[in-house]
């Protein structure tokens, strides 16, 4: 009985050891994924980013619409006087830096679609401080015609000076190209 009592025990001890090992692997990998995903989503909004940017120091209105998804561009009326409205905002000055102030993520490459999305506070050549917002789907293997860009909104003005009463703009995931001023902006 003794003998019978030891080995209960023992196997009792490795089931509690092997349960143990398998929850911090668990843990662990889904901290892995999570990290992963992180970096993932780090390297398609600066990829998206620079893209931005570059067409809007080029001028590139074709090439900013082509970043657009087909969905979007079908979607948001009068693109084409948008984007003149948003490169023509610049007055011909150039981003010279792009510092990022919160980007996120909703998704994963297991529950798609995955929508990115990151605001910026930007600096023009002219000494000029914008606040830049990208938001874009990058996957979405059942609705490819909605991958990629889905808004930019620009806020010519800082983060620091933006009013009080400033409601934030739109909704992430809504289509389009907005421009605010601190005369034009969306009061709460």
């Amino acid at each position: 009985c003794g003998a019978m009592r030891k080995l209960t025990c023992a196997l009792l001890c490795l089931l509690m050891i092997l349960s143990i090992a398998f929850c911090l692997t668990a843990c662990k990998s889904r901290t892995d994924e999570m990290a992963d995903q992180e970096i993932y989503t780090e390297k398609q909004m600066n990829k998206m980013k620079n893209k931005v940017i570059k067409c809007i120091n080029e001028q590139d209105k074709e090439g900013l619409k082509k970043l657009f998804s087909k969905d979007a561009q079908k979607h948001i009326e009068d693109l084409d006087g948008k984007l003149d409205q948003l490169i023509g905002a610049f007055n011909g000055n150039k981003i010279e830096s792009a510092k990022g102030e919160g980007s996120g993520f909703e998704g994963s490459v297991s529950t798609q679609p995955i929508h990115i999305y990151e605001d910026y506070n930007i600096t023009l050549n002219n000494g000029d401080e914008y606040t830049l917002f990208v938001s874009f789907c990058d996957k979405n293997d059942n609705e490819p015609e909605k991958v990629s860009l889905i808004q930019i909104e620009l806020r010519t003005f800082s983060s620091e000076k933006t009013p009080k009463d400033f409601s934030g703009g739109t909704y992430k995931d809504d289509y389009g190209i907005f421009i605010y001023t601190l005369q034009n902006y969306p009061k709460e």
